[in-house]
């Protein structure tokens, strides 16, 4: 008499076992890294520490399988003996650049990749690679990559290096030195003699009334050119490249009766200048005498000598 309930048991009782088996069955897709060979790219017939290297991911297995390549860079960027410097593709295989850091015989580590099927699950696959080998750059008996020796004695740094140091460091101090000096040599400003006459003359032309407003804008910033010329080319006055606020406080203390005359000019010469206010008509001929009179009591401060104030004692 067959027993179903014991029959049922059996049979409920072997598909996990069935199922655990088809789990453990290794699969058909393999995954091996080659390395290119030494030379390939033109960087020398042996690799060193610390050298790049690229590698060709070559896969196997049956259709529908597609390795992910983020899985295995991932995974390589976790092992501190090599780094992944890029990725590409070359004829549907996947290249990696790594650098390696352990000399000797060295191999790629063993490492898992991620490779999608066609049911859209994720397989974890594992990836082999080929020996590289890798020149040592230690001295004899070194292991590791940290036993490197230094490039100093365990004195120290030695007294020539410093000694080296300090001579660029003088060197390049006084090529500073004289560049700077040559530039103030080029900057020093240039007199010339006739910068009264020429200012007299320009602004006797601008004292006629100009007939539009566009032609007052022109002519009033025309007259501050020609005061500030003089002052640069006549007193070495730097008027060109200072705003009126800035050339002010900078004047020669000779000019301290011609200074109110001279704010009041610039200034007026400024807001049509930067702010485009047509002056009234009338008001140009007025500016070119003005600046007329402040150029010729700024050439007359030439002649006259600087008399120091000197305070006079009260006897008690």
């Amino acid at each position: 008499m067959i027993r179903w309930p014991l029959v049922l048991a059996l049979v409920v009782a072997a598909q996990p076992i069935a199922v655990a088996a088809q789990e453990a069955e290794p699969s058909a897709v393999r995954i091996h890294v080659v390395p290119d060979p030494p030379g390939a790219d033109g960087s020398g017939d042996s690799l060193t520490v610390g050298d790049a290297v690229w590698v060709t991911v070559q896969t196997s297995g049956p259709g529908g399988h597609y390795l992910l390549p983020e899985t295995l860079v991932d995974a390589y960027s976790e092992r501190p003996e090599l780094a992944v410097l890029e990725s590409a593709r070359q004829d549907g295989q996947l290249r990696l650049r790594v650098a390696l850091f352990r000399p000797g015989s060295f191999v790629l580590p063993t490492v898992e990749a991620g490779v999608a099927t066609a049911e859209g699950d994720t397989l974890r696959v594992p990836v082999y690679a080929d020996t590289i080998q890798v020149a040592s750059v230690l001295a004899p008996g070194d292991t590791l990559l940290a036993d490197i020796k230094p490039l100093w004695v365990d004195g120290g740094i030695p007294l020539w290096f410093w000694i080296l140091l300090a001579l660029l460091i003088a060197l390049a101090l006084l090529a500073w030195w004289w560049w700077r000096r040559r530039d103030q040599v080029d900057e020093l400003p240039k007199l010339r003699p006739d910068a009264y006459q020429i200012a007299r003359r320009q602004l006797q032309s601008l004292q006629a009334e100009p007939p539009t407003s566009a032609r007052r804008i022109a002519a009033a910033t025309e007259i501050g050119e020609v005061v500030r010329e003089y002052m640069a080319s006549g007193w070495a006055v730097p008027a060109r490249e200072r705003t009126t606020f800035e050339l002010l406080p900078t004047l020669p203390d000779r000019w301290q009766s011609i200074r109110p005359a001279l704010a009041s000019l610039l200034s007026a010469i400024d807001l049509v200048k930067f702010a485009r206010l047509a002056p009234e008509p009338g008001e140009v001929p007025r500016l070119a005498s003005t600046g007329l009179e402040c150029v010729d009591r700024l050439e007359q401060t030439r002649q006259a000598p600087e008399i120091p104030e000197v305070e006079e004692a009260v006897a008690s």
